[in-house]
This record gives C-alpha cells, sequence and structure tokens, in this order.
C-alpha cells in the first residue's frame, strides 16, 4: 500500500547553530593564523607539565580557551551553500583543486594544508580537517574546565569557567548538527550528550535543556537506539516540550521495540489533543491503510482532508481505500479527482487502468453462469468495453514511465484479448529490450 506523504515537508533539528557560529567569530583567533595557536599550545603544554602552574585554575580555563580557539579556526569562516569566492576570501587559494561527477553533480575538492573542503554545484557542502593542531579539541577543552572547577575552590574564577563552559557548549552543538547533517548519528548522539553532561557540572545549575534533550533522542531515533531514543523524548515532553513531529518519533520508537499498539495509542492520544497535527494525521492513516482498516482510514483521510482538501496524496488514499472496499464507482471518481488536480500523478492514472482491467475480468468470471447465447454476447462486449476502458490510462501510464513493466505487460494482455495485433506486436518488441 502506497504510503500518504505531505507535498513539502522537512523535519529539522532545533539547533543555535547559527548563534554559534556568530559567537565564535564575535571573538576570531587571527585568521588561520595556526603558527600562533600551535606557540600558544606548546606553552600550554608546558605549564600543565609545571608543578606550580597545574595546580591554578586560571592555567586550566586559559588551556580551554585555546582548545576553543583551536576547534574555531576553520568553523568560525565556514557555513554550508557558501560559494568558493567567498570561502577564499579567508581561505585564499586552494593547493590543489580535484573535480568529478557524481551522481550527476560536479563535486570539487578544494584542498589546502590543513582542510579540505568539498563544493557540490557551487556550493559548500562539507569540510575535513587534515592536520589538525590538536586532535579533539572540544574533548580536552571540558576535561581542562572539569579540572579548573576541581581546583577552584574558593569559586573565585567561577564566572569565567561558566563563560566557557558556555562557549563549549556552543562548540558542541555546533559539531553535533555538522555530524547529524551528514548522517553520522553516533557521533552527533555523542556531542548533544556532551552538552547534557556539561549541564551538570557544578556553576551551571544543573541547567535543564529540552531541545537538547530532543535533538539527542532525534540521534538515537536515527541510530534506531529505540529505547533510548524514547527516554528521551518522553523526557523532553515531561518537560512541556511539544513538536508536531515528537508523537510521530514516539510511535516509531514503540515501532522498533515491537510495541505497535502503544505507538497507535500515542498517535491516537495526540490526535485527541492536537487535532490539527498533520504528521500524526498522516501516520494514522498509513497505519489503517496498513492493516487495511478501510472505515478509520476514510474517517481520518475526512479529518485530513478538512484542513488540506487539495492534497493529491489524501485524494488517492481515498481511492484506494474505495478500490479495496470494491466500490468501482467512487474508486474511479476519485481518482479522476486527483487528476483534476495533477493530471500527470501516475499512480492514480495507472491505477485507473487497473481498476478497469480487474473489473473487466470480474465481468468476463461473471459471465460463466449465462446461459442465453444474447446475453452472453451483450455481457462479453460489456466486458470487452471495459477492458477498452483501461487502455488510454496505461498507455498514459507508459508515457509518464517508460521504464515501468507493469503498464507494458497489462497492455500486452489487453492487446491480445481484443485482438489488437499491431499494438501487441508493438508492446512486445519494447518488452524484449527492456
Amino acid at each position: 500500500m502506497k504510503k500518504i506523504c505531505l507535498a513539502v515537508m522537512a523535519f529539522v533539528l532545533y539547533s543555535s547553530f547559527g548563534k554559534a557560529q556568530t559567537e565564535a567569530m564575535s571573538e576570531p583567533v587571527n585568521l588561520l593564523n595556526y603558527s600562533a595557536l600551535e606557540s600558544k599550545l606548546k606553552k600550554s603544554n608546558g605549564d600543565i607539565q609545571d608543578p606550580k602552574k597545574n595546580i591554578k585554575a586560571k592555567t586550566w580555563i586559559t588551556r580551554a580557551a585555546l582548545m576553543l580557539d583551536i576547534y574555531n579556526i576553520h568553523i568560525q569562516y565556514l557555513q554550508k551553500g557558501m560559494s568558493p569566492n567567498n570561502v577564499k576570501i579567508f581561505f585564499r587559494e586552494p593547493k590543489e583543486v580535484k573535480t568529478y561527477q557524481e551522481q550527476g553533480i560536479t563535486v570539487e575538492e578544494h584542498i589546502y594544508e590543513r582542510i579540505t573542503l568539498t563544493y557540490k554545484n557551487g556550493a559548500l557542502d562539507s569540510w575535513v580537517e587534515n592536520n589538525k593542531v590538536y586532535e579533539k579539541p572540544l574533548e580536552e577543552a571540558k576535561r581542562s574546565l572539569e579540572e579548573a572547577i576541581k581546583l577552584d575552590v574558593e569559586k573565585k574564577e567561577s564566572k569565567d569557567i561558566k563563560e566557557q563552559l558556555n562557549k563549549l557548549k556552543l562548540g558542541f552543538e555546533t559539531e553535533a548538527v555538522l555530524k547529524y547533517n551528514s548522517k553520522d548519528y553516533q557521533n552527533a548522539f555523542n556531542y548533544f550528550s556532551q552538552i547534557l553532561e556539561v549541564n551538570k557540572l557544578p556553576g551551571m545549575e544543573n541547567i535543564i535543556d529540552t531541545i537538547i534533550i530532543y535533538n539527542t533522542g532525534r540521534a538515537a531515533l536515527e541510530m534506531k537506539d529505540y529505547n533510548e531514543a524514547l527516554r528521551l523524548f518522553k523526557e523532553s515532553a515531561k518537560l512541556n516540550f511539544y513538536d508536531y513531529s515528537l508523537p510521530v518519533f514516539i510511535k516509531n520508537c514503540y515501532f522498533g521495540i515491537g510495541d505497535t499498539l502503544k505507538g497507535v495509542e500515542v498517535l491516537k492520544e495526540d490526535f485527541n489533543k492536537h487535532p490539527e497535527n498533520q504528521l500524526v494525521i498522516i501516520e494514522l492513516i498509513n497505519y489503517y491503510l496498513l492493516t487495511q482498516n478501510a472505515k478509520e482510514a476514510l474517517e481520518m483521510l475526512a479529518v485530513a482532508k478538512k484542513s488540506d482538501p487539495s492534497n493529491v496524496s489524501f485524494i488517492f488514499a481515498e481511492g484506494t481505500l474505495h478500490d479495496k472496499m470494491g466500490d468501482f464507482e467512487k474508486a474511479k471518481e476519485t481518482y479522476l479527482k486527483c487528476l483534476e488536480i495533477d493530471p500527470e500523478y501516475y499512480d492514480a492514472v495507472y491505477n485507473l487502468g487497473v481498476i478497469h482491467y480487474n473489473k473487466a475480468v470480474k465481468m468476463y468470471e461473471e459471465m460463466i453462469n449465462i446461459n442465453d447465447n444474447a446475453e452472453y454476447e451483450k455481457a462479453k462486449a460489456a466486458a470487452d468495453d471495459m477492458f477498452r476502458g483501461a487502455i488510454p490510462y496505461m498507455e498514459k501510464a507508459h508515457e509518464l514511465k517508460p521504464t515501468e513493466r507493469a503498464p507494458l505487460e497489462t497492455l500486452k494482455t489487453l492487446y491480445y484479448r481484443l485482438q489488437m495485433n499491431d499494438k501487441y506486436e508493438e508492446v512486445s518488441n519494447i518488452l524484449k529490450f527492456m
């Protein structure tokens, strides 16, 4: 059964990523000044080995700030979608450019000494650091601040520590969003989780960040860690966070662990509270379609169509239900409504051909019980006409999707049954070379 879908609907992470980049640029290090950072790193390495300095909270706060500068050396100037010319303002000319095609997309790799930038169709898509000043600066910044907290017994440095912790959270969030968008869900989950850990550190007042809890759940769900995702989604819901996608994600978790009934119950409960939530309505319709519960599906479709009467997916789904219920005329009427909205809607065109074909087959089967020759010929003519009614739709379906075999196979049978020999040979030859 074909699933219902909204015409345009994308789930995005709630994020302060743009804010993170803006704040990172508010106090930038010298423009790509690697040598300055390396000098500071060398000094910091010495300081944390010095028994007189490594017992001071300030030493570790300074190291954490340095690590955040190291992390931001590239990220403060980069943003997905940038053009090569805008990037070159900061990075100058690359040492090497590699160009190739990838699934019809022009890909360019701009290779620098320390970073490789990848552009797709002229827009920055991703980047990889080749030669890092420090391997894991965010993790080292966190470790340094934890050390500073231990040493700051009198709380004299608490303000500076909290300031760096907040910057660290922005760094973790930036990295989490980048990893999520590149489908590296495990690392996205790890970085979001780090933010939750930072919130529990002394001086952070055990901040409850519902959006981060929710986004961590999103990453866990993508990893198919359904139990962890469910725990996080439930926690965010208890904290009064609500998003139209949340009940759908909770349902996906229950389905993932095999508790289908509970998942459907979550959707029904949300529908009663938020009847305007199209995402939940679509999920319920799909469930009823899959379980062949036509009555409930039609009732849910009626609700959905009230708020979006021209959604061709809703109308098509209604047509399939009438078809399954054996109501040829109602199914035909509904599929034709789809074509009024979108004359090239393949599924409706193809299904119109199918219902005519199936109706004709049923009519032929019923002819077996007719003994009167005149009545038999009359019934046969009606069945032949029903077969003919399928032809225009199957021909249109082939026109819309020339590489699909199903319309051609059906046409081959139709042409044969109706003795349309030239058409039969033409379709047979096409099928031979597919």
